[in-house]
């Protein structure tokens, strides 16, 4: 018997093979709508070293979801390592949030960390196409939150209605109300 034979006798005789299940994945974000998603690498700012360190690579998704309240959209940004599926990054999408163009090929952005649930700077680098896309996605969501917060704000100010006396007359009775010690005068 040939060197090939028995070598292929060997392989078929040791390799067992091992029949996997197949498993359903679920992620959390089955009842959100994906709007984008771009391959690049995460780098997380830290601030006792006073650099970037890199977080990961893999997948950033851009997600949408009605809200059940009033109907409004909330986005989300989502990025799970490339093989592990490793959470890296997972947040919601507020008016206040930073984004910025770090160059053509990054976006700086504040965004809350998963491992110690505060805000943190992120710098996402990817291609200059996806990049582009990604800020222009994200900087329209965020003018629309902040928009949305405005006019929330203009709703809780009431109007003063017409005819009423403005409130900083002196209209006070000063003299019924003296506070004891005091002489009237």
């Amino acid at each position: 018997e040939s060197l090939a034979e028995s070598a292929a006798a060997y392989t078929k005789a040791t390799a067992r093979k091992c029949l996997l299940e197949k498993v359903e994945v679920i992620t959390g974000e089955e009842a959100e709508s994906n709007v984008l998603q771009i391959q690049c690498k995460l780098f997380v700012f830290d601030k006792t070293s006073q650099s970037w360190v890199e977080r990961g690579r893999g997948l950033l998704r851009l997600n949408d979801m009605a809200s059940a309240d009033d109907g409004t959209l909330q986005s989300r940004l989502v990025m799970r390592t490339q093989g592990s599926l490793r959470l890296i990054l997972n947040t919601k999408l507020w008016a206040q949030m930073q984004i910025d163009k770090a160059s053509e090929k990054s976006i700086r952005i504040t965004a809350m960390d998963t491992e110690d649930q505060g805000v943190k700077v992120f710098l996402i680098s990817a291609s200059s196409k996806d990049t582009g896309q990604l800020y222009a996605a994200l900087h329209h969501r965020i003018l629309a939150l902040r928009s949305r917060v405005e006019q929330e704000q203009e709703a809780k100010i009431p109007a003063p209605e017409p005819g009423a006396a403005p409130s900083n007359e002196d209209d006070s009775d000063e003299d019924v109300l003296a506070p004891s010690g005091a002489t009237g005068g």
